[in-house]
């Protein structure tokens, strides 16, 4: 990170701080005190929360959000030079999440950065209503990247590369707080120098950290000229964040030493600043970021002088300012911009104000990827609206297929005479569950029954239901109970195999019948729980491998099997895991695939083992198999029902 150099002075022309770094100057205390305090607000206030009309709207850090902003100059214009736009543009506006407040910390970058990325969700349309954590995303800036850990404020480019990296979770796993931290929470927390912890309200909780991550592609900075801004807003159907010197007069603030219009406030209009408005603000300089959603050519608005009034021309026809940016701003609904036309919380910024003072930034749509409904956890995990046994994707789970199925075959088949071939009929089962009794139904007409044999095939298990009784007794019409198969997953490929083994008699199969009783949610009877494990913190090798043991002396016979492992790695694709099982077997329960983001904490459920007897050593084998990165596996365990 650069240093920021402070002059005690300042000219009487406002500089361009998007073309340097240098402030011309200090970021005082006042700008503190007058931009960031909302007075009234509660100490801990929902991101959703009303600001009030008689108070402050909270500022930011200027020179933090302009930290490495490229000159304008420098960047191309998203756009062709003839490229010509609607005079309005507000289809983004549909694709917004609701307007949320900062309350009474210096923390825009934050809201307009998670606006953008509910935003791009939204637009992606897999989460229809995301809700992300401001509060994560703060500690997360300061603490995971390591950026202004001196100040609250930060910017759009580092906080994109905070999402991008490490991700955040949503807002329920660590809700905003409204009020920044004072002596009375942590005595560290006052005077000039404060600790990191100061400005992101501590640590994250557990909820939060365990969480899961949502992720943005990595952004870029776009030219704030006009006509770039609108070819990237039109042309890719995103929103972009804004990042600027604040005018207190132009905004219409209440900090402002000069007139200001309530009227301009409540719809939300910022015009561009006139020269006294500029040298003013300069003295008690802050920043302010918010996200543009779309355009308005043809809006007007008259100019005003220092003193609030209109600025006349030679004949004493007022000037206007014509050409508005559409934008969503942090500062709450039932004040700013409650009368905009485009609702209550958005406002109207002066396009030329954005492309002398401001900086842009953008990323793109998320690539998201749902996780599976969990059929039996009362969450609706992959966001369909659906929960548990109400999703279609758990009719075929354990947990939601209950009591008797029947499932017929009555296609009939002629059995060939003296072939040990036989014949083979299907009945694919596509409901899932364990079974709790099992019946088939046979009809086959045939002359000696005596010649027959039938079996029934599930994968590798084979039960023989008739093996030539009946002597000179005709046809083979019954029903066979199969204890044999309790316990078993209903579904999959059924084969019954009917063989005739002598000579002159025939017969055809008519057609037969799976009954399948299933056993609740748990199991048709009492299991119990075993768990073992180990703390490895075993050191994981950039393209090496480890393996850790588990010794198992009890004897018990295998239900269920899940292996819990918790791994330190910050690349999860280079990841491959094998369970072994010395002596019986391997499975395979992670193979590396390139995929980005950090190794989390997860659980496999493993059916190999099913049956099995549990004692004996167990080996978990983890291999990196990439350069770049290396990790650490922390723990890992077995729990076995049985």
């Amino acid at each position: 990170m650069r240093v920021i150099s402070h002059r005690s002075s300042h000219s009487a022309l406002l500089p361009r701080p998007r073309r340097s770094l240098t402030l011309g100057a200090p970021l005082l205390l006042l700008a503190v005190a007058l931009g960031c305090t909302e007075e009234g607000s509660e100490p801990n206030v929902s991101p959703t929360e009303v600001t009030h009309l008689d108070g402050d709207a909270p500022l930011s850090d200027e020179g933090a959000l302009f930290l490495d902003t490229p000159p304008s100059e420098t960047l191309a214009d998203e756009g062709k030079a003839d490229a010509s736009y609607p005079p309005s543009y507000t289809a983004l506006l549909a694709v917004q999440s609701p307007v949320k407040s900062q309350a009474s910390r210096g923390v825009c970058s934050i809201f307009s950065t998670v606006a953008l990325m509910e935003h791009l969700y939204i637009a992606e349309g897999t989460i229809t209503e995301p809700d992300f954590s401001e509060q994560y995303l703060q500690w997360s800036a300061k603490v995971e990247v390591g950026a202004f850990t001196d100040t609250e404020g930060s910017n759009a480019d580092r906080n994109i590369e905070a999402i991008n990296r490490f991700g955040i979770p949503e807002e329920a796993a660590w809700p905003y707080i409204g009020r920044p931290w004072s002596a009375a929470d942590d005595p560290a927390c006052t005077g000039d120098k404060q600790p990191v912890r100061c400005y992101t309200l501590g640590d994250p909780p557990a909820a939060a950290e365990n969480a899961e991550k949502w992720r943005l592609p990595r952004g870029r900075w776009v030219s704030p000229r006009k006509n770039s801004v609108k070819a990237f807003l039109y042309n890719n159907q995103q929103a972009v964040v804004a990042g600027m010197t604040f005018f207190y007069q132009a905004w219409n603030h209440r900090g402002s030493t000069l007139p200001v219009s309530d009227a301009l406030w409540r719809r939300g209009v910022v015009s561009y600043p006139n020269q006294t408005d500029k040298t003013k603000s300069l003295e008690k300089r802050a920043g302010h970021s918010i996200l543009i959603v779309g355009w308005d050519d043809e809006l007007e608005i008259d100019q005003r002088d220092e003193r609030g009034n209109p600025v006349l021309d030679a004949q004493g026809n007022p000037l206007r300012e014509k050409g508005f940016w559409i934008f969503k701003n942090s500062w709450g609904t039932g004040s700013f911009g409650v009368s905009n036309p485009h609702g209550d919380g958005y406002g109207y910024l002066s396009m030329r104000y954005v492309e002398e003072y401001a900086n842009i930034y953008a990323s793109d749509l998320p690539v998201v990827s749902l996780p599976d409904e969990v059929c039996n956890d009362g969450l609706d995990n992959d966001r369909d609206g659906a929960i548990d046994c109400e999703d279609s994707d758990c009719s075929a789970d354990p947990a939601c297929v209950t009591g008797t199925l029947t499932y017929s075959q009555e296609t009939s088949q002629a059995i060939p005479d003296n072939d040990s071939a036989g014949i083979v009929s299907e009945i694919v089962v596509t409901d899932g569950g364990e079974i709790g009794s099992l019946a088939v139904d046979v009809d086959i007409s045939h002359t000696y029954r005596g010649d027959l044999t039938v079996k029934l095939v599930k994968g590798s298990r084979e039960v023989v239901l008739h093996d030539r009784r009946g002597a000179g007794a005709d046809d083979l019409v019954q029903t066979f109970d199969v204890p044999q198969l309790i316990g078993e997953d209903a579904a999959g490929t059924w084969q019954l195999v009917v063989t005739d083994h002598a000579r002159f008699d025939t017969g055809t199969l008519n057609g037969w019948r799976l009954h399948i009783a299933r056993c609740p949610s748990g199991g048709c009877g009492a299991s119990e729980t075993a768990r073992y494990e180990t703390e490895a913190n075993v050191s994981i090798p950039d393209e090496g491998s480890v393996s850790s043991d588990i010794e198992i002396t009890d004897s018990l016979s295998i239900q269920t099997l899940t292996v819990n492992v918790d791994i330190t790695h910050p690349y999860q694709g280079d990841l491959t895991l094998r369970l072994q099982k010395l002596g019986s077997g391997e499975v395979l329960l992670l193979e590396a695939d390139a995929s980005d983001g950090a190794f989390q904490p997860r659980s496999f459920d493993v059916a190999d083992f099913r049956g099995e007897e549990a004692r004996g050593t167990w080996r978990l084998v983890v291999l990196d198999e990439a350069r770049g990165d290396a990790g650490t596996l922390n723990s890992w365990s077995l729990v076995i029902t049985h």
